[in-house]
């Protein structure tokens, strides 16, 4: 393994997955790093996995044989469901899934429509409101695949292939009251439930895309500051998946028309603790979560304890 290939595609994740494994076997639980399927064998058996015992390099990580464990934390592409995982596969289908997100949780969306064919989009630019409008493919991730601007430049940009999730277009650049001014989003990330992180990105000037991949920037607030309406919102999201372990996070802006749900994003990046106090507050949290799911889930395969991948 080597920096640039997944999952550690830079040495900033290459350090906060060390921070997240270090906390982790700080609280007791054996954790390891697994990144291959082919590795797996089933039942929480991994032929091979690695771990550490301080901040390191790749070229020095320990190599452990035929490893078991009780909660597989899927940063990713893991194919097992015959062992605890988080995230479930029902978190995951929405939030892999722009329409199927929207299937279930429109009624929190700018307005909307799934469309087939290329008349159905015609008919959508139509019959919804403004000059500018969105489009999305199901399946792009990092704000790839989001078309924004107007109308008229917009069916030219739009891929052939379909469906696709036209979107009115919702003005965020008055920014969020009382914490940041411009175009944004704001990310909350949800472990069990309750919200551990609170950040705002906001976009470069003249740029429509808040995503940190495409030059945003990003601003933490504790969790305690989330407005009282996103609370509320959040709680009839994570609602759905109630009794299931999971770390996702759910994203929002401000507009017009109040806070409009953006998407869930089950594999929201790890931050290093380097970035402050507010990523080392979620990264404990979240170590803490892990650590709980992994002792419920070896109730149920006693012969090895509090084991985490």
């Amino acid at each position: 393994m080597k920096l640039g290939h997944e999952p550690f595609s830079s040495d900033y994740y290459w350090q906060a997955y060390q921070d997240l494994l270090l906390a982790l076997k700080s609280l007791g639980a054996d954790a390891y790093f697994v990144t291959d399927n082919n590795s797996y064998r089933g039942y929480g058996i991994f032929e091979v996995a690695y771990t550490i015992e301080h901040k390191t390099t790749l070229d020095s990580l320990i190599a452990v044989r035929n490893v078991q464990v009780d909660l597989v934390f899927d940063r990713g592409g893991f194919v097992g469901r015959d062992v605890t995982t988080i995230n479930p596969a029902r978190l995951l289908k929405m939030g892999n899934n722009k329409i199927e997100m929207f299937r279930h949780f429109g009624t929190f969306q700018p307005r909307s429509a799934v469309c087939l064919t290329h008349d159905a989009v015609i008919a959508a630019f139509r019959r919804i409101p403004g000059e500018k409008i969105v489009v999305k493919e199901p399946e792009g991730q990092g704000g790839k695949e989001v078309y924004i601007g107007t109308k008229a430049d917009i069916l030219r940009q739009i891929p052939d292939t379909l469906p696709v999730l036209v979107q009115e277009f919702m003005d965020t650049s008055a920014g969020v009251p009382g914490f940041v001014d411009g175009v944004h989003d704001v990310r909350l990330s949800v472990c069990g439930g309750k919200i551990i992180g609170y950040y705002v990105r906001s976009a470069q000037a003249g740029s429509y895309h808040s995503n940190v991949s495409r030059g945003g920037k990003m601003v933490f607030y504790e969790p305690s500051h989330v407005p009282h309406e996103l609370r509320r919102m959040v709680r009839k999201i994570d609602d759905h998946f109630r009794g299931m372990p999971r770390y996702y996070a759910i994203d929002f802006m401000y507009t017009p028309k109040g806070w409009k749900l953006l998407e869930l994003n089950p594999y929201l990046a790890l931050l290093p603790e380097t970035d402050g106090p507010e990523a080392r507050n979620t990264s404990a949290a979240l170590a803490d979560y892990l650590v709980a799911q992994a002792r419920a889930a070896a109730k149920t395969a006693p012969a090895v304890e509090h084991s985490l991948a």
